[in-house]
């Protein structure tokens, strides 16, 4: 499904069927994790990641963008660019949430929102997904019993990080200290639902909260700046809505996730 959002701009979006996913890393992935890359001790971050602390995610189905919102989405209807490194097909960066949350109102309000309601319905709009569609979307159906949704290596070949710090594998890959086009890699590691760029070339901000106190927002799948352990498909991580950083990006969900189960 595809929306145009501005005269000669349209953005994509990929089907994620239903069913039902555990979340988390299992204690697998945790002690690995520890023992080879946190000089065995464990943070008190990972605990929020643990399957307990997690639980599972049941969805009737509903459409996840096929990439990060790109620099030329962003700008069509924004007017600017915030990016450090620039390109049209440059994931937009250094966005925060409240940035996100604007850059959605304007979609929602305009000809690209009209044309949501009427396909969908009139309560139907574009949002950022919760992070447990996200993570049930970022997964491909495979489970969680692997660290990404290819396997449990990456060194930079299969995903945009810093492959100088590879996860499962001692090889050593690139790192392009930068962002990718988006997509670069679908040949490298195509996603059973078709989803590109879950895991690194930019973190992606979710809706919700990262606790119920606070007022962090996550963001999930890694960037290019992060060693490859931080593009897990469980990995967690949060900054207040206000902040902006190079490696920092989103995607749009429709219709919105709310935690729970979605209807088609």
């Amino acid at each position: 499904m595809e929306f145009e959002i501005a005269k000669g701009v349209k953005m994509k979006f990929c089907w994620i069927p239903a069913g039902e996913c555990q979340l988390g890393s299992p204690k697998a992935e945790q002690d690995y994790l520890v023992e080879k890359y946190l000089e065995g001790k464990r943070p008190d971050w990972l605990d929020a990641e643990t399957e307990s602390a997690r639980g599972k995610y049941k969805s009737g189905g509903f459409w996840l963008g096929k990439y990060p919102v790109t620099q030329a989405e962003y700008e069509a209807l924004i007017g600017s660019n915030p990016s450090k490194f620039k390109g049209d097909l440059l994931p937009v960066e250094t966005a925060s949430w409240d940035d996100a949350q604007a850059y959605m109102k304007k979609l929602n309000e305009g000809s690209a929102g009209s044309g949501l309601r009427r396909t969908m319905g009139e309560k139907s709009k574009f949002a950022l997904p919760h992070e447990d569609a996200w993570e049930y979307a970022c997964r491909g159906g495979l489970g969680n019993g692997r660290a990404f949704y290819w396997g449990d290596s990456l060194d930079g070949d299969k995903a945009n990080c810093d492959g100088n710090g590879p996860y499962g594998t001692q090889t050593k890959g690139e790192n392009l200290k930068r962002t990718t086009e988006v997509g670069s890699y679908v040949t490298k590691a195509p996603h059973p639902w078709g989803l590109c760029d879950t895991s690194g070339n930019v973190w992606q901000w979710c809706d919700n909260l990262y606790t119920k106190e606070g007022s962090s927002r996550v963001f999930r799948g890694g960037s290019w700046f992060n060693d490859a352990w931080g593009c897990r498909s469980a990995n967690r991580n949060r900054f207040d809505p206000s902040h902006r950083s190079v490696n920092v990006g989103f995607r749009l969900a429709v219709p919105p996730s709310e935690g729970g189960e979605e209807a088609k």
